[in-house]
Parts: structure tokens; sequence; C-alpha cells
């Protein structure tokens, strides 16, 4: 996709989403991505990751945990224009690069990171 824009981003995510769910979209850095380029769902009990194909238009694979179930946070929040959030879960180490800020996504990048920070890391690293 040339542009990302929150009308997609929203489309794509909406059969996964449940209530209360903030979501992102993200590039992923781990090994174990099926794709690099991936929206993140996350509410207080249920963390969703959608994997998308090259140009970002079609879920290709989906991966779900427990909030519980992730540990080993490091979030680098303080970064100018990025923020990464790793953890492990599922016997694998995930990270993912977040954008601050995409102009054609609102505040749906910092309402996710926010969201994060306050309710799932409870401390900072920088």
């Amino acid at each position: 996709m040339l542009f990302i824009r929150k009308k997609v981003i929203n489309r794509l995510a909406e059969p996964y989403r449940e209530p209360d769910m903030v979501c992102c979209y993200v590039e992923s850095q781990s090994m174990a991505s099926t794709t690099s380029r991936a929206i993140l769902l996350i509410n207080h009990n249920t963390m969703k990751v959608l994997f998308l194909n090259f140009f970002s238009t079609k879920v290709v694979h989906t991966m779900q945990w427990n909030t519980a179930d992730l540990y080993n946070h490091s979030f680098l929040y303080r970064m100018p224009l990025v923020s990464i959030w790793s953890f492990d879960a599922g016997g694998e180490h995930w990270r993912f690069l977040i954008n601050k800020f995409i102009l054609t996504l609102g505040s749906m990048q910092g309402d996710f990171l926010d969201f994060i920070s306050h309710h799932i890391v409870h401390e900072y690293q920088l």
C-alpha cells in the first residue's frame, strides 16, 4: 500500500477486534514473524498480531496471547520518532517498531503507545 490509511487498517482489524481494543500499525522485527508489516490489537485481556501481505491490503496470518502471558518487556518510548516494544510470548521473542506519528492514522499510534505504557508495561527503559 502506498499510503497507510486509518479506514483500511480499521477494515482489516474489524473481524479480530474485541471490546476496548486499541490498535496500531507496526513493523515486526522478529525472526518468528510471518511478514514484516503487522497490526497490533490489545486490551486488558488479549493481544493479537495480524500479519499483513506486502501491500498491507490483507491479513495473511494471526497470533494471539493473553496479556498476562507477555513477559520480559522492553519498551523504548522516549526515542523521537519511533518506539520499540519487545517481549517474550509463546516461546518466541517478539520485537515491534512503532512509528509514533503517521499522519493518515490520526491518533491511533499514540493511543496504542499510551495504553501499553500505562496498562501493560510497568517500567520504562531508556
